[in-house]
């Protein structure tokens, strides 16, 4: 009982974070299976979610608890250089991820792992008048991969300024046809703000 309620306590007191943030993605895939080889492009897109982050008892290591949209997609011109393929996903992400904070120093690093849920899948072929293929067809609904981040914190107090670059490196196989295989990576750039919303307030920076 009494390890019970010293647990209790210490989880009381850690420090809560609340992060709101949004910004770009450049994002493409790695294509292969497929006997055309032909030229892949970055396929702009938008970010934006937020995190729930626990400190631990030192207040350099941060457990969060992280979920965003992303829209992604991918650009691919065939050998003839003339016929473009043109797709829009649209993500639901959670990312459980640790981040480690670096002393006296308001910049830290994160690793963990992402899972996807796609919510709308358009292909466009040609000049884009051409019929969108429905959401079975092209792309599957689950994606997962690994994430690294490297981000920073500007303020006092309570209340801070964040900027984040984030890399993406998908693991699954996403294509829903046989001759190719298709995994996401994506480049992103956010702003957000934090704000610590429960427990006591640790001195770390």
């Amino acid at each position: 009982m009494a390890l019970l309620v010293c647990t209790a306590t210490a989880v009381c007191a850690q420090k809560h974070t609340l992060e709101i943030k949004g910004g770009v993605i450049a994002t493409s895939t790695r294509n292969t299976g497929c006997k055309n080889k032909g030229i892949l492009d970055f396929q702009p897109g938008l970010v934006a979610g937020g995190s729930f982050s626990w400190n631990f008892m030192d207040a350099a290591l941060r457990a969060v608890a992280e979920g965003y949209y992303a829209l992604q997609g991918e650009k691919y011109t065939m050998d003839d250089n003339k016929t473009k393929f043109e797709s829009d996903i649209s993500y639901f992400k959670m990312v459980p991820n640790i981040r480690y904070y670096a002393p006296y120093v308001p910049v830290y690093v994160g690793t963990g792992l992402y899972t996807s849920f796609a919510t709308e899948r358009q292909v466009y072929s040609g000049d884009k008048v051409s019929e969108s293929h429905g959401n079975k067809e092209y792309y599957k609904v689950m994606d997962f991969g690994t994430r690294l981040a490297f981000g920073g914190e500007l303020g006092l107090g309570e209340f801070k300024w964040l900027a984040e670059i984030s890399y993406e490196y998908g693991l699954a196989n996403i294509s829903n046809r046989k001759e190719r295989k298709i995994k996401n990576q994506a480049l992103c750039i956010s702003l957000g703000v934090s704000f610590h919303v429960a427990g006591r307030q640790y001195r770390h920076f």
